[in-house]
């Protein structure tokens, strides 16, 4: 008997087909997440440090909080799958829900202000992604090709239809109502929400006034009737920008070609004085900490180190050791210091103008590295055409590099002219 005859009959093509096309329709993960919870915000924002959102929120008798309603968020389809309507749908369901916050009599909840921003961020990315929809093929050829190709990806704003852009345009103009409703405290999971929505949108020139509003917008008094605002401290460490989002909402102005509104994030963001003790608190407290107490420790150690010897007074081989330890760790941390504040390598285009300290070298270096990513954004990408670029822009930002101590492509340092 033939072996062909003994084998089982090959599967049909078409088969395998049915099997491939069946697992790229799968919906969307997105849109099927739950909303993220509100999570207590460790920015205090009153003169008592009371947190506006405690860990048990309890409503008030005479302020009840308005829930909003997730269902009114809308969950359009599969990607690839929307149409003009649906994605109208959507966005008239996020507007109902914005304007269902706007009109609370009371304090909103961070819970609400992150559930309708979450609503808008899902609708943003809808918004943003390739509309494009891939004409069904047929045969196994096109099938088997078909897995091979990229997911959705996103186009630039100013690329996208007509229809999609005025949608942008609406939600992005609904998202800024939000955080300017006087009422809405902007936490740092507000403020990072925000930005990421805008980023999204391609829309970043609300970024330096929002970012001026996160530390000097009042605040509202938790359980007054009416609300009562206090002025906060917009020098407080507390009140810094989170070097994440700030990073997020420089790269969107650079992504939207916006030189001036990179430059104001700049100076909103990084050259404010809560940047700076937010970087001393954060990266240098402790190694000044360790310097104040190391005469004690010296002391004590070579009180100590005095007691094991025989070869003179106690008292003498104590000042003695103490002399030692304390030029030892001196020079050692002088040392340090020096070659941290004067290292140059992460520098590329933008280096410090000579005499400027070594303290405000290191303490603004955040500001320096930014503002060598915009000159770096847009200068030319050849390393051998550097030194060329002409214009307004550029003299523009030449000149504002030069006010902040710093200087943009010094001759020395450039390739070939050591």
């Amino acid at each position: 008997m033939s072996r062909r005859a003994l084998r089982p009959p090959r599967a049909d093509l078409c088969h395998l087909c049915e099997f491939i096309t069946s697992r790229q329709s799968r919906p969307l993960a997105l849109l099927h997440q739950p909303f993220r919870k509100s999570t207590t915000s460790s920015r205090a924002f009153t003169t008592g440090r009371i947190l506006l959102q405690k860990s048990k929120p309890q409503p008030q008798k005479s302020q009840p909080t308005t829930t909003i309603p997730k269902q009114s968020l809308g969950h359009p389809g599969r990607t690839g799958e929307f149409t003009e309507a649906q994605l109208e749908k959507s966005l008239q369901n996020v507007r109902t829900t914005c304007n269902t916050l706007l009109m609370q009599e009371g304090i909103p909840s961070e819970q609400d202000t992150l559930m309708v921003l979450d609503g808008c961020r899902i609708v943003a990315n809808i918004l943003v992604a390739d509309q494009k929809i891939t004409s069904k093929r047929e045969g196994a050829t096109s099938a088997l090709l078909s897995l091979d190709e990229a997911p959705a990806k996103k186009v630039p704003v100013h690329k996208l239809p007509p229809t999609i852009q005025r949608m942008a345009d609406q939600l992005a103009a609904l998202t800024y109502s939000i955080i300017k409703f006087p009422p809405v405290f902007i936490s740092p999971e507000v403020l990072a929400l925000y930005v990421a929505i805008q980023s999204a949108l391609g829309k970043p020139g609300t970024f330096p006034e929002v970012f001026h509003l996160y530390a000097n917008k009042p605040l509202p008094k938790d359980g007054s009737n009416p609300i009562t605002y206090s002025k906060p401290n917009p020098n407080k460490s507390a009140n810094s920008i989170p070097s994440k989002v700030a990073d997020q909402a420089l790269q969107a102005a650079i992504d939207a070609k916006r030189l001036v509104v990179a430059m104001e994030i700049i100076e909103a963001s990084y050259t404010t004085k809560a940047a700076h003790r937010a970087k001393f608190i954060r990266r240098g407290l402790l190694p000044a900490t360790g310097l104040a107490v190391a005469p004690i420790a010296a002391y004590t150690a070579a009180s100590q180190l005095a007691l094991l010897q025989t070869t003179m007074d106690t008292a003498m081989a104590t000042n003695v050791a103490f002399a030692g330890i304390v030029a030892y760790i001196g020079f050692t941390a002088t040392v340090g210091i020096v070659a941290v504040t004067t290292a140059n390598d992460q520098m590329d285009r933008v280096t410090w103008a000579q005499g400027v300290p070594l303290r405000q070298r290191w303490i603004r270096e955040e500001e320096r590295f930014a503002i060598d990513k915009v000159a770096g954004a847009w200068g030319f990408r050849e390393i051998y055409r550097r030194g060329e670029e002409e214009g307004e822009d550029w003299d523009a930002l030449r000149e504002w590099i030069g006010r902040k101590s710093m200087m943009l492509d010094r001759v020395e340092l450039m390739e070939g002219m050591e």
